[in-house]
């Protein structure tokens, strides 16, 4: 999907050795680190490991009715760089303790809708999170592309070839639309589509029936695909969403924080979490 240039990768291995012991650290603060505390540290984060000038091109706490987003990105030499009021993305931070949570992804997708923004991270500076960003009227989406984990005990190195995508090098070189075309591609309906092809099934079935000896029929083969397979998967995903969507502290959450989302076009609806159906 990408590829780490050499270059980029020691300069963020070299920065990620300084700043990984503070990050560890500010998570041990648990509670007693705030929000304020990420920030100064997400500051050099973003200047010196990322390669964001932060004097220039990170402006912070952008106001939207009543919500603040703590860094708004305009690149000095990015595609938006002759429109004065167009941004390339948006940083909404949180304190390293705080769970990165779908209400705070809904609230900066609602942000990115109104101006026009196709991308945004959601961290607390120990976890990162990259989204690309659905214009769509009738359903307008996030949709997770990437995820780093600073409390995992990966290698340094490794850290670093993940940590490159939030880069602004790797946004420039058009990394991030790969990854969003590479997703794509690969959404999960599609695959289930192209498993219960006619194409895929008549494969399956000459290749057991050579294996075994005796003739495998195409109709056996769809339905263990489709019953055993498949809807196996998907009863395990639905069960997950289900208790996820009534749990009563992430309902009673939910409700506290709807009143404090921008309000986005009458034409635009919230995305929502549905279950995954297989006809």
């Amino acid at each position: 999907m990408y590829k780490v240039p050499a270059k980029h990768k020691r300069t963020i291995t070299t920065e990620l050795k300084k700043f990984l012991p503070l990050i560890h650290n500010l998570q041990a603060r648990g509670k007693q680190s705030s929000e304020d505390d990420a920030r100064i540290l997400l500051n050099d984060i973003l200047n010196y490991v990322l390669g964001y000038d932060k004097y220039n091109e990170l402006r912070t706490e952008m106001r939207e009715k009543n919500n603040r987003f703590d860094y708004v990105v305009k690149i000095t030499d990015g595609p938006h760089k002759r429109k004065k009021d167009r941004y390339d993305f948006v940083i909404e931070a949180k304190a390293a303790h705080v769970k990165l949570k779908e209400d705070y992804v809904n609230q900066t997708l609602s942000y990115c809708l109104s101006k026009g923004m196709d991308y945004f991270f959601l961290t607390n500076a120990v976890k990162w999170q990259l989204y690309s960003v659905k214009h769509s009227k009738k359903n307008p989406t996030a949709k997770l592309l990437h995820e780093v984990d600073f409390s995992l005990s990966n290698s340094v190195e490794t850290l670093a070839e993940e940590f490159y995508l939030f880069s602004k090098a790797s946004y420039l070189n058009g990394d991030w639309k790969n990854v969003c075309k590479h997703a794509q591609a690969t959404k999960v309906e599609d695959v289930v589509a192209l498993l219960l092809s006619d194409k895929i099934i008549k494969t399956v079935a000459k290749e057991l029936s050579k294996e075994s000896g005796i003739k495998v029929h195409q109709d056996i083969v769809k339905d263990i695909v489709e019953n055993q397979i498949v809807k196996s998967e998907v009863n395990k995903i639905n069960k997950r969403l289900l208790k996820k969507i009534n749990t009563p502290a992430q309902k009673k959450a939910s409700s506290a924080k709807k009143t404090s989302l921008p309000k986005i076009d009458e034409t635009q609806e919230q995305p929502q979490v549905s279950e995954v159906k297989i006809a």
